[in-house]
């Protein structure tokens, strides 16, 4: 049987040694039984190139305009309904005042070298070092 495709993109945004996560509102946790963090992102629309998705959802969900660097993961799940398929991308650079959609309650500028330490789940964990490699190869940075 053939499934749809849906495709997402979703930024992992770093402000130096910070990452910004992102806490679903509780109807969105409720609705979707989920443990309810998040990075910023979503579908595609019809027709709409990917970049342009990430950079309209991360406007849609944090008012903030961001600079893209370069994919860091990539999410293939085929589930019931659909095969989704969802492009997690290293950016920097943020730009203007965070201020949520409905989609969210709360977000966090964790230090990276707290990321241990916070609830967050550990798939989480591991996309944000990965695309803090990509984040620190492409900056140049000297990682600890």
């Amino acid at each position: 049987m053939n499934k749809p495709y849906k495709i997402a993109a979703k930024a992992i945004i770093f402000d130096r040694d910070h990452v910004l996560i992102l806490r679903k509102s509780e109807e969105e946790r409720t609705r979707k039984e989920t443990h309810g963090w998040d990075f910023p992102g979503g579908g595609l629309e019809p027709s709409e190139p990917l970049m342009d998705a990430l950079s309209r959802e991360v406007m849609e969900e944090t008012g903030l305009q961001v600079k893209v660097i370069a994919p860091a993961y990539i999410y293939d799940e085929i589930q019931e309904e659909k095969h989704l398929i969802i492009v997690k991308f290293a950016c920097d650079q943020p730009w203007g005042q965070v201020r949520l959609s409905a989609e969210h309650e709360s977000y966090h500028w964790v230090p990276l070298a707290d990321l241990d330490q916070g609830e967050f789940p550990d798939w989480m964990k591991e996309e944000i070092r990965r695309a803090y490699r990509v984040y620190t190869d492409f900056r140049g940075i000297e990682r600890e």
